[in-house]
């Protein structure tokens, strides 16, 4: 019988070392799915995707940070009873500093759930170490985008 506890295992010096199992690279590329953009139209659709990160991410030992929310959006869900605002942390970044760091740091901890950042603009390089973050600390980044129709040309 073989002992698959030992398979990856290299007498070395006396020590064991753990030869690497994952492919670091495919580690870094499911990074990405802890970070997502969302593209929202108006304030219906916003309150359509808060809905669904709260139900989809309800977890009672964790809270749902959001970031610069549409608080009539909220209200409206909470009056409904459509979500619990009791596990909702909401964060004003005119009235608190919100840096990247801060944002990284939050993830990080894993304390959320869900991070729910809106009206954000982040470069590649932002959004790639705000990923490896959300991995890390499996904590859910959803970027909501709102997308502005107003400058598509019209037909006549």
């Amino acid at each position: 019988m073989i002992n698959t506890n030992k398979i990856n295992l290299k007498l070395n010096n006396n020590n064991l070392a753990i030869t690497p199992v994952i492919n670091l690279s495919r580690a870094i590329n499911l990074s990405s799915a802890w970070c997502n953009t969302i593209s929202v139209k108006n304030s219906y659709d916003i309150s359509e995707k808060y809905q669904d990160i709260c139900q989809s991410h309800h977890d009672d030992n964790k809270w749902i940070l959001m970031i610069n929310p549409v608080n009539e959006s909220l209200e409206q869900l909470s009056n409904m009873g459509k979500i619990n605002p009791a596990k909702i942390l909401k964060v004003n970044a005119n009235k608190v500093n919100v840096s990247l760091e801060h944002i990284k740091n939050t993830l990080l901890k894993g304390t959320c759930s869900a991070m729910i950042l809106s009206d954000s603009n982040y470069n590649k390089a932002e959004l790639k170490e705000i990923s490896r973050c959300a991995a890390l600390g499996k904590t859910q980044c959803i970027i909501l985008q709102k997308t502005d129709f107003q400058h598509i040309g019209q037909l006549h």
